[in-house]
């Protein structure tokens, strides 16, 4: 067998320092966009390519969708979803094997509907599946080298191997963010806990330091909780939750971020929200709350309350919006019925 020459050991050197780059630039990230923007920017830089995308699997609804799409026609494909047998994409997807395509126009598995949809003329391809375990995620497609040249079995292995690496960043990214999402919420309800509302506040602080801007939080309170759960056990209770920080859940705008503040207490974290708009929010929250408590068995009923402030106090806004709750939950009788009662406690303090 001849020995390798000089200049040939150098080439190899060279291929694997720069492969060695590039996996380690793609695993250094702890995010999963991070980890897809990495692969998207060398994908780029290595290839030449005029259109690469990079698909993931929506087993759900049997879609590929085009997660990240740079070059031509990026604006429209970002976002499109594609049935996961259509293409070359989608033979890849389901396979789990790479393909290397000369020539689309002779070959079965291309379909030219996205170049009609976009006035792309594709004119070789080169894809490769993303694979956690023996499942594949996702799909790394590259059409048209900017020289014209075809893609070959040599770009197929080399994307393959970069691949390689994207699918252990995002399964150590993905990971990372279960363990730290299942760290910041509540086990029963899958609303934030005390933890994840704290970020969220943090991060809303941060936001109304940068722009400004009213904050609001809603507070909703389970009347007669401890009722519930004496008359119709715990599990009932927990259930009576349950819905509660679903309908509120499926009620809030996706800014919003919703915690379970207290045993039967939530709360909701409204930015960019004013006092007539909080207001308006909690009085539709009440009507869905109120349908939902009628419809349950055993029924319940939930008082809210509600505050704005246009200050960073997050302890003042929430002592208001409680005492907002309150009045809204006892009305006027009902504090004159305890207010020697509350007196006396007063003095015991």
């Amino acid at each position: 067998m001849p020995e390798k020459t000089g200049d040939t050991d150098m080439e190899e050197l060279i291929r694997l320092s720069v492969f060695s780059a590039i996996g380690t630039s793609i695993v250094a990230e702890n995010s999963i966009r991070g980890v897809l923007d990495r692969v998207m920017e060398h994908v780029g830089s290595f290839f030449g390519p005029l259109n690469w995308s990079l698909l993931l699997v929506d087993s759900a609804k049997g879609e590929l969708v085009f997660a990240r799409v740079v070059g031509r026609a990026a604006e429209a494909l970002t976002g499109m979803r594609i049935r996961i047998d259509e293409g070359v994409a989608g033979w890849v997807a389901q396979r789990g094997v790479s393909a290397v395509v000369e020539n689309p126009y002779e070959d079965s598995r291309w379909s030219d509907r996205l170049d009609l949809l976009t006035g792309f003329k594709t004119d070789s391809i080169v894809a490769v599946p993303l694979r956690s375990g023996d499942k594949v995620f996702g799909v790394i497609e590259l059409l048209n080298r900017l020289d014209g040249r075809p893609f070959s079995a040599y770009d197929m292995r080399v994307l393959s191997t970069i691949a390689d690496f994207a699918a252990i960043a995002v399964e150590k990214a993905y990971y990372l963010a279960e363990s730290r999402r299942v760290s910041e919420r509540d086990p029963l309800t899958g609303a934030l806990n005390r933890r994840g509302l704290d970020r969220a506040i943090d991060r809303e602080a941060a936001r109304r330091a940068r722009y400004g801007g009213d904050l609001s939080i809603v507070l909703a309170d389970v009347d007669r909780f401890k009722a519930i759960n004496d008359s119709f056990g715990h599990a009932a209770g927990d259930e009576v939750l349950k819905v509660v920080a679903r309908t509120l859940a499926g009620a809030m705008r996706a800014a919003d971020s919703l915690a379970r503040y207290g045993g039967d207490e939530f709360l909701l974290l409204m930015p960019a929200t004013g006092p007539e708009d909080a207001e308006i929010a909690r009085t539709r929250l009440q009507e869905v709350m109120a349908k939902a408590g009628a419809a349950h068995d055993p029924p319940f009923s939930v008082s809210l309350g509600v505050h704005t402030s246009g200050q960073a106090d997050f302890d003042e806004l929430f002592r208001e919006s409680d005492k907002d709750l309150y009045r809204r939950k006892v009305g006027p009788l009902a504090i004159g019925e305890n207010l020697l009662a509350a007196l006396d406690d007063e003095g015991k303090q």
